[in-house]
């Protein structure tokens, strides 16, 4: 008997299924349609889009304004950040730039008008006036100093000086003459005369007032017609002593030691603030000669003491000569110690009244 036995059909094929049999899930029933794979995501990611710069909004706003050096500023910020960051607004950046180079362009076009304007319209408008080495007073600021005053008509002419060191004058004043139509210069010389007095006459409280004239620089024809109206003031001292310092600094009040010049008149001579007033009023003492002391030694000594002497008696021998003023002490101010280590070496020759007070000048003159 044979024990092997497979059943029946053993080696025969499985049999095809049925049409509407059981199939494997991944067998395609004859004639289904087959699906592809298109699978999509419900939605989509879109890139965003790029931010404007803000530094250039404000670039071009400020350039648009005028605000030039902002703008420029925030247009160099603008291209940095947007190379850097992939943002949009180098075009604004760059008109912003536009727009101030636009500001720069029309500012300076409008400064050379101006100042072609007020020119002589000589012809040579770019170069200075000048006469013998001598700039126009035109060109000088008032308070400026001077010294050769040359006039020329109605053009003055000086050579600026140190306020502080021996002068003949100063620019007094700038005023602008009033009216629109030319009226000869005799008329510009009256009424800028008039001006010229209100303007300076807080300088005028001085003993030097009355020896100052008055020199009027002003405009001729073609330049009144060109829109240059005005007049500056000058003023020159014609006494025969030299100015030591601005006429502001020597009007009468209270001054230092050290500002102290020949013909100054002190009301109270030894007191903690001096004060110069006009001579013809009551005062102690008046100065009659400065000078610079030399060396490095403060004079203490007996020996600098009468060398001190002896050096305001020459100066009061040459002001003076053979009609020196009588009944009148000399004597004489140097600076403090400490002014003396800031370096100050003046000394102040006065004379002053053995009793009583002064009630003039007694300088020469």
């Amino acid at each position: 008997m044979n024990l092997q036995d497979d059943g029946p059909g053993a080696d025969s094929p499985r049999p095809e299924p049925e049409a509407n049999g059981w199939a494997p899930p991944d067998a395609l029933r004859p004639g289904a349609p087959v699906i592809e794979d298109t699978y999509a995501p419900p939605f989509a990611y879109a890139p965003a889009p790029r931010r404007t710069n803000r530094f250039a909004i404000v670039a071009l706003v400020t350039g648009l304004l005028g605000l030039v050096v902002l703008a420029i500023g925030f247009a160099i910020a603008a291209f940095v950040q947007t190379g850097r960051r992939g943002e949009k607004g180098r075009g604004l950046a760059i008109g912003g730039l536009a727009a101030s180079a636009a500001w720069i362009i029309a500012l300076t076009t409008v400064a050379v008008l101006v100042t072609n304007r007020h020119s002589d319209h000589s012809g040579t408008a770019a170069a200075p006036d000048v006469r013998n080495g001598k700039p126009r007073v035109t060109a000088m600021q008032v308070g400026d100093c001077f010294n050769a005053l040359e006039e020329d008509i109605n053009r003055v002419y000086v050579r600026p000086a140190p306020c502080v060191g021996a002068h003949e004058g100063e620019i007094g004043a700038v005023v602008t003459m009033p009216g629109s139509a030319y009226r000869g210069d005799a008329a510009l010389v009256a009424e800028a005369t008039e001006l010229c007095g209100q303007q300076t006459r807080y300088l005028m409280k001085n003993r030097f007032a009355r020896d100052l004239e008055m020199h009027i620089d002003r405009p001729r024809r073609d330049a009144w017609e060109h829109g240059e109206h005005l007049a500056t003031c000058v003023l020159r001292y014609t006494g025969k002593e030299r100015l030591m310092g601005t006429l502001g600094s020597l009007t009468w009040g209270p001054r230092d030691l050290m500002q102290l010049v020949a013909g100054d008149c002190i009301r109270k001579w030894r007191s903690a603030q001096l004060e110069t007033v006009d001579c013809s009023v009551p005062h102690e003492a008046q100065v009659y000669a400065t000078y610079d002391l030399r060396g490095n030694t403060y004079p203490t000594s007996p020996a600098a003491d009468d060398g001190i002497f002896e050096d305001c008696a020459e100066r009061a021998a040459d002001l003076f000569g053979a009609q020196p003023p009588t009944s009148l002490v000399p004597g004489y101010a140097f600076p403090s110690k400490h002014g003396w280590t800031l370096g100050e070496r003046r000394i102040i020759c006065t004379l002053a009244p053995l009793h009583g007070q002064l009630r003039h000048s007694v300088m020469p003159g």
